[in-house]
């Protein structure tokens, strides 16, 4: 809602509140303004109305979030962010340049501020949506940004925190060498194309060795695709053989590649993701891990409006801590809806 001089309304704008003259309301909210609207105002000698803003006309959570103003402001800040990433890559792939630490620390700085929650953060980065030449920037930027959040949620110390926002920045930086019509294909990848983009692991590894990169990035660029249970790839390893920055660059990789809008369909929610992976979690990455960063995830969801599959809308009002993404749910007549003992109900949409 924003305020507005009665001189300065346009035609098709909404009245945000009823306007009351004496005891009668003299125009109801919704109202679409027009000339005679317009007259009305000028007659009751109001200098200025409250106008409902593209926020309050939006239905979902990612809507009002993408016409917000804050999110104006991150964008900017974001894409100017994004085009000093991508000279850093570029420098480094075709010229052969190092890259500048205190650079990347100063991007991570400025996107994710200690002040910004996760919620807020993700949410932000989520729905930016980018040209397919940029994408895998994008990703790796993206990524370094949620890492930045799970070392603070996982309590490692400040020089861990910051080798692992480093290993989110260059951890993919393999896939800069391989065609992108395949690294973001739409449809399924055949057998050819994935044994290639498999490779990306090795060619991340063996670019960065060269210029005495600390282990733990050196591993994250080569483990992050392993997997405890053994199935993942380059190596086949298995829980114990997997660098902890591998693990925490796994869970940060898949979780920003499900949650981030893509041209060809809208950004999952984090329910959604949960629905996705609950049945392998506990397999295929850190138990502790993906626990902590889950249930910091579902925290902060408490107090969002959702949309679940019987229909019901309400709020989220408590998480169960043994159900991870089946919380409870109360709409505003005061049904409650506990998804932990109602399993064939889901939450669609963040609204």
């Amino acid at each position: 809602m924003k305020t507005v001089a009665v001189m300065a309304l346009q035609d098709g704008m909404q009245i945000a509140e009823d306007i009351v003259i004496g005891d009668k309301v003299a125009i109801k909210s919704g109202t679409k303004v027009d000339h005679i609207i317009k007259a009305k105002l000028e007659a009751f000698k109001l200098l200025t109305v409250n106008i409902l803003d593209a926020e309050d006309l939006a239905e979902t959570y990612y809507e009002k979030i993408r016409v917000s103003e804050a999110f104006s402001i991150f964008k900017k800040n974001y894409n100017a962010n994004l085009a000093a990433y991508k000279v850093a890559v570029d420098s480094f792939i075709y010229k052969k340049v190092p890259f500048r630490f205190v650079d990347l620390k100063a991007i991570a700085d400025a996107l994710c501020p200690d002040s910004i929650s996760g919620k807020r953060l993700f949410s932000y980065i989520n729905i930016m949506i980018h040209d397919e030449a940029d994408m895998s920037y994008a990703h790796g930027l993206n990524v370094a940004l949620i890492c930045k959040k799970m070392g603070k949620w996982l309590r490692m110390s400040p020089e861990d925190c910051e080798t692992l926002i480093y290993a989110g920045f260059l951890f993919d930086i393999g896939k800069f060498m391989l065609p992108n019509d395949i690294i973001w294909k739409h449809e399924k990848l055949n057998k050819m194309e994935y044994d290639l983009v498999k490779t990306h692991a090795f060619y991340g590894y063996h670019m960065l060795s060269k210029y005495g990169i600390n282990e733990h990035i050196l591993n994250a660029t080569l483990m992050h695709h392993e997997r405890c249970d053994g199935s993942g790839y380059p190596q086949g390893l298995s829980r114990d053989e997997i660098d902890q920055f591998a693990m925490i660059i796994a869970i940060a990789d898949v979780y920003e590649a499900m949650t981030s809008a893509r041209s060809y369909r809208p950004p999952m929610n984090p329910y959604q993701v949960v629905e996705i992976i609950k049945d392998e979690m506990f397999l295929k990455y850190d138990v502790a891990i993906i626990t902590t960063f889950l249930n910091h995830i579902m925290d902060e969801m408490i107090g969002n409006d959702v949309r679940l599959s019987n229909g019901m809308m309400g709020e989220v009002i408590m998480n169960n801590s043994g159900a991870i993404g089946r919380p409870v749910v109360r709409s505003k007549d005061g049904t409650v809806v506990d998804l932990s003992q109602q399993r064939d109900i889901k939450i669609l949409e963040l609204i």
